[in-house]
This record gives C-alpha cells, sequence and structure tokens, in this order.
C-alpha cells in the first residue's frame, strides 16, 4: 500500500504555485497593474516564506502540522493581495485568482476534512466579495461583471470540492496478507505478518508488538528489528494496564513530549504538547514513532513502529487502518480455532459413539458367547460349531471395521443412498445369532432408500439398542419396526426384556441419546415389566 504525505505535497505545491506567479510576473511588462515595487517585494517574500514551509514539512511532521493553520491563513491574506495586484480589466489571463482559490480549497480538502474545506471557501467568498466592493468603492480599475463571473466560478469549485470532501471519507482499507498454514493455528505467522506489512508500509527500521492476551498470563512480545524477528514474554505487572487501555493511532515524541493523535476515528487529528507516557515505548527504545493499539476478542496490545522513513499525519489514517485489519484478523483466527476445536470435538464424540457401539458392543457380545461356550464343552458337547460361528461374527466385525476406517477417510457420502430394508435384514440376523435371542423387522409396504450416512447411523442405532436389550434386559425377543411418515423416519425398538430400574430420572442411553441429538432428531424410551420400548424420529433428508 502506497503512502501519502499531504504536508510534503502541499508545501511543495504552494512553493511551485508561488515560484510561477513571481515568474509569471516578472516575464509579463503588463502586470503588476499598481503598486509594482510593493507587490514584487511581498512576493517574493511570500516565495521565502513557502521555500521555509517546504524544508519544515520535509523534516518535522509536529511543525508541518502546527504551522498549518498559520500557513492557510497567510494564503488567503496573499490571495487577496494578489488580486489587488493584478486585478484589472485587461488582465482576464494574467490573474491568479482561480489558481490560488483552488489550491486553498484543495490544500483544505487532503489536509483536514470536509469541515476546513467548508470554512476556507466561506472565508475566500466572503474576503473576496468585501475587498472587492472595497476596490470598486474607492475607483479602482476592475471590471464588477467579471469580477461577479469569476466569484461564481469560486462557488462553483468550493460547491464540487466540498461534494468530494465529503464523499471520499478518511478511511482507508489495507489487507494483510494471508499466511500459509491451517486456519486456527496461525496466530503467530500473523503476528508476524502484521510486523513486516508495518515495516514494509512506513519504511520502519523497528517494529514491535506488545499482547496482553485474556488467556495467558503474561505479555507476548513480538519484535521486528531491520527484518529479523524475535519474540520475548514479559510478565503482567510490566505494561498489562497500558496494554489495556486503548490508544488511538499517534504520531509521538518522547524527547519533546508531542503527539498527534486521531480523535472521532481519524477525520479529526488533535495535536498535544502537554507530553506523552507510554512505559511500553519507552522500554523499547522508541523515542519518536508511530503508535496504535489492536483490540481483539482475546486481548489487546499495542503495535509501535520507529525510525522510519518521513513520518507525516498521513501515516495516522494509515495506522488505523492496519489496527483494524490486524484486529480483524486475529479474531478470524480465534474463530477458526473455535470451529476447529468444535469440529474435532464433535469427531472425537462421533468416533467414540461408533465404537462403543460396534466394537465395545461386539467384543462384550464375544465374552458373551466365550463364557456360554465354556459352559458348553464342559457339558460335552462338540465346541466346532459354535467356535465356526463366533469366527465369522469376528470376520464380519472386522469388515464392518474397515468400512467405518475407510469412511472416515474419505468423508461423508450424502449423495449415495441405499436400501435400509436390505441393511437391517442382515444386522438383524447378525445379531440375533451373537447374542443368542431372536430378531424381526416390521417393514412398509414399499422402498424405503435412504443415504449411506443415515443407513450407518441407524444401523447404530439397533445395534445398540439390541446389545442393551440382550446384555441389561435379558431379552429373549427383539422388535424393530421402521416407517417413514412426513418427512420423517420413525424407528421403534422393542424388547420384551427386565424393563429399567423404577426410579425416578433413569438414566437414559448415553450413545443412543447423542447420536439421535447429533442427526438433529427426538428420542422417546418407555419402560415398564414387559422390557423397554425405544421410539426415535430422524430426518430422512440429507444428513445433518
Amino acid at each position: 500500500m502506497r503512502r501519502r504525505n499531504t504536508g510534503r505535497v502541499v508545501a511543495t505545491g504552494r512553493a511551485v504555485l508561488a515560484l510561477a506567479f513571481l515568474l509569471a510576473l516578472s516575464l509579463d511588462p503588463k502586470v503588476p497593474v499598481r503598486g509594482a515595487a510593493y507587490g514584487y517585494t511581498l512576493l517574493t517574500l511570500y516565495t521565502l516564506w513557502t521555500a521555509g514551509l517546504m524544508m519544515v514539512a520535509w523534516r518535522s511532521w509536529w511543525h508541518d502540522y502546527r504551522l498549518a493553520p498559520v500557513a492557510q491563513g497567510i494564503d488567503i491574506l496573499m490571495f487577496l493581495a494578489a488580486v489587488y495586484f493584478t486585478e484589472s480589466r485587461f488582465t482576464e489571463f494574467q490573474s491568479p485568482f482561480l489558481a490560488f482559490a483552488a489550491f486553498l480549497l484543495v490544500a483544505a480538502m487532503v489536509r483536514w476534512n470536509w469541515r476546513a474545506t467548508v470554512l476556507t471557501a466561506v472565508l475566500l467568498l466572503v474576503a473576496n466579495l468585501a475587498f472587492g466592493l472595497a476596490m470598486y468603492n474607492v475607483g479602482v480599475d476592475i471590471d464588477p461583471f467579471r469580477f461577479v463571473r469569476r466569484t461564481i466560478y469560486m462557488i462553483l469549485l468550493s460547491s464540487m470540492l466540498i461534494w468530494l470532501s465529503m464523499s471520499r471519507g478518511s478511511g482507508r482499507t489495507v489487507t494483510l496478507p494471508e499466511p500459509a498454514g491451517i486456519p486456527g493455528e496461525r496466530r503467530d505467522l500473523v503476528f508476524d505478518a502484521a510486523l513486516e506489512l508495518v515495516a514494509r508500509c512506513l519504511g520502519a527500521r523497528h517494529v514491535a508488538f506488545a499482547f496482553a492476551s485474556s488467556e495467558e498470563p503474561w505479555i507476548d512480545l513480538r519484535r521486528l528489528d531491520e527484518g529479523i524477528s524475535s519474540r520475548r514474554r514479559l510478565p503482567p505487572e510490566d505494561f498489562a494496564e497500558e496494554l489495556l487501555t486503548p490508544r488511538p493511532s499517534t504520531l509521538f515524541d518522547l524527547p519533546s513530549g508531542r503527539q498527534l493523535m486521531a480523535v472521532d476515528g481519524e477525520s479529526i487529528i488533535a495535536s498535544d504538547s502537554g507530553g506523552v507516557s507510554s512505559r511500553f515505548a519507552r522500554s523499547i527504545g522508541a523515542d519518536t514513532g508511530i503508535m496504535v493499539s489492536i483490540q481483539s476478542v482475546t486481548g489487546s496490545g499495542h503495535l509501535v513502529a520507529w525510525e522510519t522513513e518521513a513520518l507525516s499525519f498521513d501515516d495516522i489514517g494509515l495506522m488505523s487502518a492496519i489496527a483494524e485489519e490486524f484486529g480483524r484478523a486475529i479474531d478470524r483466527e480465534e474463530m477458526s480455532r473455535l470451529a476447529r476445536t468444535a469440529a474435532e470435538t464433535g469427531i472425537r464424540h462421533a468416533v467414540a459413539r461408533d465404537l462403543h457401539d460396534s466394537v465395545a458392543q461386539f467384543l462384550a457380545g464375544t465374552l458373551f458367547r466365550l463364557e456360554a461356550l465354556r459352559r458348553w464343552i464342559r457339558e460335552g458337547n462338540d465346541p466346532e460349531g459354535e467356535i465356526d460361528s463366533i469366527k465369522n461374527a469376528l470376520r464380519r466385525e472386522q469388515g464392518q471395521l474397515r468400512l467405518l476406517i475407510e469412511r472416515l477417510r474419505r468423508g461423508q457420502e450424502s449423495d449415495r443412498s441405499t436400501e435400509i430394508a436390505d441393511e437391517l435384514r442382515d444386522l438383524l440376523a447378525e445379531a440375533g445369532a451373537h447374542w443368542h435371542i431372536q430378531t424381526e423387522l416390521l417393514l412398509p409396504n414399499h422402498p424405503l432408500p435412504v443415504s449411506v450416512q443415515l443407513s450407518h447411523e441407524i444401523r447404530q442405532l439397533v445395534r445398540e439398542a439390541i446389545a442393551n436389550a440382550a446384555r441389561h434386559g435379558k431379552c429373549a425377543k427383539v422388535v424393530v419396526r421402521i416407517a417413514d411418515e412426513d418427512g420423517q423416519i420413525r424407528l421403534s425398538i422393542h424388547d420384551d426384556g427386565i424393563g429399567l430400574p423404577m426410579i425416578e430420572n433413569a438414566p437414559r442411553p448415553r450413545s443412543i441419546s447423542e447420536r439421535v441429538e447429533a442427526l438433529g432428531g427426538s428420542f422417546e424410551l418407555h419402560s415398564n415389566g414387559g422390557g423397554v420400548r425405544l421410539e426415535i424420529a430422524l430426518r430422512s433428508g440429507e444428513y445433518a
């Protein structure tokens, strides 16, 4: 982003305009039309004055800003003097009227704001009209018609420049380079990118950023010294209170106690020579530079640049824009981190549910079958058939586990669908053989295709419900009914076991409750002496 230095541009433009006017008068024998000696003397002094202002603008941002109102007032007086020395009926093109008027209005617009432009326009118009009428009344040879016409021109020019000043605003946009890496894990890279941006935009040899986080009990100090990055942690008692205090974008000179700062955003610049206080700036050796506070949801800090190339009051707006973009970048990283944490938590819970409802329950059932096999062998029976059955069950579970791993690698497959009836028939047959219970599946009289993802979730719900009924309910039979109504999949699972304990606020099956909640469905549990009935409703649309 290119920097602006309005003070230098205005001072140089003023000096060039004064010199051009002096040369024009010297080369044209017809002007000045009156008071030539006084005119040349005054214009020569004004040219020297403008040269001095130009030198000041190139050397000191403080004196340039403080002398600006004085220079504007002298420019207005010189405008009136130029009109007096050159105005006549025969000097249409030699008059500096419009050139001086345009310069004064543009200088007010770019240096201050639309209010200063309005004030300058009003002063020019009132002073010009009063001075012109006075000259006409004392008999000076001027053309009233042309004088009024040029005054109308100045009114139009003032109106256009005032409108332009109001519409252009004073805001500046800055884009912080996007660092490499995973969003949410790049806060250090964002800090480094911001320091490099400040050093590049301001031509600063040194940039420092102290950040007091609301989550960490220390101050994080980052520095960029002539392209070399460094980092330190400081105890909070050093600058924590100062860093938590918002500070507008400020040009400062600590030895002389001078500062220029943005007021009301950056539309107004206030100067202060009553003393500058910044323990942080003094501690890092920044005597003269620019600083601004950075505000974010995770904390706040101060950003300081010093030993820069030709600071000016324009850099206040630039630094404010950098601070806003920097704060937004920190907030974006925090939002990405929170989103990533939430996603990781959701994935962990989903994997934990799948492992619990499949592997853990299958292993529990296998232990149940092995214990039964031991009794079977002690009774003198042939174990080969049961061993083959357990081996086949282990192969099927291994296949299911591989499918789960592959699904995690590929991601969701909500664009594919499968017939849920076929899936549930196979599942109930396997579960019945595994838990040595009877199972029954009641289906609607029409096909019921669902997404692959929803099919997996329904299978896990049914698997967990059957395992709970067999292990805890001591059931002999489980009946599963599935139907679709009003865009929902309704799943009813009923067993003939002993039911749940008749206590108040009995615990609900955690894995089933969490899975249904994650799917955005509803879950009801009914228990009596004749077993447990689960009523589950899931959205049949795209998996959420």
